[in-house]
């Protein structure tokens, strides 16, 4: 395990955690004063503060990104929800060329409204696919402006409202099926908290490196 006490190069800090606390020009302020230069933001904590705004504090503090969260939530009940969801991924991927991210995360999506407790269709296969589809589609104009897209699989727990991708070998096999030659423009992003139980975890980590160096 790290030692973060004495060198924040590994360190970054996913904004979510105290989103309740600042808005996101008091987090990169609180973030550079103590250290820490590297954050993950999401989308709406940008928004809210502007993001040209939030591009310009982020040099002027030399603080780098980890991530920007998030794209995804794939899945619609219609071909109009289909084609906005990839719409807004699109934006999802100027705004993280805007702040110079690494990558986005993807959170997939899973059965359309479940969120809000209104699952508008119970076919987990569907959700399956329209998440395989659309992240296809978002890899196409990812690969235009050179944004890659990071596959994040949440706990089962979140498969019908959140992520119906929810192993690590899930995403990996999205990555070969939708990226063969592994260019690195489509990879995974772990979060412990979602993948700790997995009895495969480990095997699935060491074939990612695998196809990272491969």
């Amino acid at each position: 395990m790290r030692d973060f006490s004495q060198d924040h190069q590994w360190l970054s800090l996913n904004t979510a955690t105290v989103r309740k606390q600042w808005k996101l020009d008091q987090i990169i302020d609180e973030c550079a004063r103590r250290g820490i230069r590297a954050i993950s933001p999401w989308r709406d904590q940008v928004a809210a503060v502007g993001l040209d705004a939030v591009a310009r504090q982020l040099k002027a503090h030399g603080m780098e990104l980890s991530g920007y969260c998030r794209g995804g939530f794939y899945t619609a009940p219609d071909n109009a929800g289909l084609r906005a969801a990839l719409d807004d991924n699109r934006r999802a991927i100027d705004e993280a060329k805007t702040l110079n991210a690494p990558c986005v995360v993807l959170v997939v999506g899973a059965l359309p409204g479940a969120l809000e407790g209104k699952a508008q269709y119970k076919d987990i296969v569907r959700a399956r696919n329209e998440v395989r589809d659309g992240i296809a589609a978002s890899l196409e104009y990812a690969r235009e402006v050179g944004m890659p897209l990071a596959i994040e699989p949440l706990h089962p727990m979140q498969a019908a409202e959140r992520a119906c991708v929810n192993t690590l070998e899930h995403a990996l096999d999205l990555c070969d099926e939708l990226d063969p030659q592994a260019t690195g423009m489509l990879g995974v992003a772990l979060d412990i908290y979602h993948v700790w139980w997995d009895p495969k975890l480990r095997g699935q980590i060491e074939r990612a490196g695998n196809a990272a160096t491969g």
